[in-house]
């Protein structure tokens, strides 16, 4: 049986997605950057929630962020368009503020619908009209991401775009990986090499791992814990980042579009006007 709930968490009004007969629930927070903050199976928790930081208005760096129109960080002297710098904050600009739930399904699956629009605030950042859309689906252990990205301007429009999950963990060091790439980037440099396997530092308080033409599924198993946590992805995620503050008891497992500075170059995805881009992505547990 599929039920959606709408109910309150803190000072935000959230929507519990569950599959009674799977044991599953997911959250997600339309006023907080339309996020998933949960997802439990059989009452155990997967997702990783940072407080004070969920429950105030900066950028959430906890349960699942959404990345647009860009990945990482802007290149040095920020994003160019039409000839101008525009400056924008890691990630993006719509991780940090409210969403609108639009529609909620209980067919084949439980369901809501997020979306945002640009406004006069976002094209301080980003001067494009867009609307983004995702429509979150429990069906058993597996939560889909269905992603609609729209340009609603009379301009092309570039853009990239990804998902930042964080995972509880009992400790990184108790992480098995089951993840294929063509190359690892040097975070510094940009320097590429052959995927050799994933090699985590764990003993270091932070952690980076930039992979590109990463492969379908990713997939970890905490042997602490006993959970797995696989990551499925259409092509339009070529990439992936692997990121934890090792002691915290989290990690990300991240499907990006793009990559730290793709606007400035050739590397993103472009929208004439009036078109869409539709995606998916998924989160088994």
């Amino acid at each position: 049986m599929f039920t959606v709930t709408k109910t309150t968490q803190g000072a935000y009004t959230v929507y519990v997605l569950a599959d009674t007969e799977a044991g599953t629930t997911a959250t997600v927070v339309p006023e907080k950057g339309g996020m998933v903050t949960s997802f439990t199976k059989n009452g155990d928790e997967y997702s990783w929630l940072r407080e004070p930081n969920f429950s105030q208005p900066e950028r959430p760096r906890c349960a699942v962020p959404v990345l647009f129109p860009m990945c990482g960080r802007e290149p040095e002297g920020g994003n160019v368009f039409g000839g101008k710098p525009f400056s924008m904050e890691i990630h993006g600009i719509v991780h940090s503020v409210p969403w609108e739930a639009v529609e909620t399904g209980t067919d084949g699956a439980a369901s809501v619908t997020v979306q945002i629009t640009s406004d006069t605030a976002s094209k301080q950042s980003y001067p494009f009209d867009f609307c983004v859309r995702i429509r979150y689906a429990l069906r058993g252990s597996e939560l889909r991401f269905e992603q609609e990205y729209a340009n609603t301007g009379d301009a092309e429009m570039p853009f990239s775009f990804g998902f930042h999950p964080y995972f509880r963990i009992s400790d990184v060091r108790n992480l098995n990986w089951d993840i294929t790439a063509e190359t690892t980037v040097d975070g510094a440099t940009n320097a590429e090499m052959p995927f050799a396997g994933v090699d985590f530092p764990y003993d270091d308080d932070q952690t980076t791992r930039y992979y590109k033409g990463v492969h379908n599924p990713m997939r970890f198993t905490d042997t602490g814990t006993g959970h797995t946590v696989t990551v499925k992805f259409d092509e339009h995620f070529k990439n992936a980042v692997l990121w934890s503050q090792c002691p915290l008891g989290f990690v990300c497992m991240e499907p990006w579009n793009g990559f730290p500075g793709s606007l400035n170059t050739p590397a993103h995805e472009t929208l004439a006007p009036g078109a869409k881009l539709q995606a998916w992505m998924s989160i088994e547990f």
